[in-house]
């Protein structure tokens, strides 16, 4: 009984801090930077709580908190826009939570850890909205009425994948670099949680 009441414990307070950290995540994602070479982009620092999400109690609480940033900027009147950041959020965390998971009994220094999944998250994530864009941008172009036929929408998304690739590394690399400080003292402070990513 005591066990079962602790579990429920356990599970209550992540799903609280997933919470937070999506409210986190959603304020952050209205602070914006342009990107230089291409405005239409911007940065942001909403990915940066929810790699500290993933990393302390798990993906399905990472997905959570982005799902509910993606409802937030549904609110923006660009569901595009909200899917794809969804999309590019959980390219990164996901792959970097199973890296960090995989290699964990493998590498006893935490920079090395931590940098090999950081590495592999920024990987998926540039590879997999290249792909993301590369599929969704003509249709969007269509739709803008940015362009009239769906030969010329694929030829503008051809000619700006490698713009919206080296934003992704970058902005995957500026998360990645923030979120390990901030990862590293809550995890040390609360090592309980990241012991029961399972529950």
């Amino acid at each position: 009984m005591a066990l079962e009441v602790s579990l429920k414990e356990t599970k209550a307070i992540k799903i609280s801090l997933a919470s937070v950290m999506a409210a986190l995540s959603v304020a952050l994602s209205f602070i914006q930077i342009p990107f230089p070479i291409a405005p239409f982009l911007k940065y942001d620092l909403a990915g940066i709580p929810l790699i500290i999400t993933v990393l302390l109690i798990g993906p399905k609480y990472a997905l959570l908190a982005d799902t509910i940033l993606m409802i937030a900027l549904l609110r923006g009147g660009d569901p595009i826009g909200a899917v794809m950041k969804w999309t590019a959020e959980a390219s990164t965390f996901i792959p970097m939570y199973y890296t960090y998971r995989l290699l964990g009994g493998r590498f006893s220094n935490v920079k090395v850890l931590y940098a090999s999944s950081a590495t592999m998250g920024v990987v998926a994530r540039v590879g997999l909205m290249v792909i993301a864009n590369y599929i969704i941008d003509p249709w969007w172009f269509l739709i803008a009425h940015w362009v009239g036929t769906y030969a010329k929408a694929v030829s503008l998304t051809i000619y700006l994948l490698p713009i919206v690739a080296l934003f992704n590394l970058t902005i995957a690399v500026i998360y990645v670099a923030v979120a390990y400080p901030v990862y590293l003292t809550i995890a040390r402070r609360f090592r309980w949680l990241t012991d029961a990513h399972g529950e």
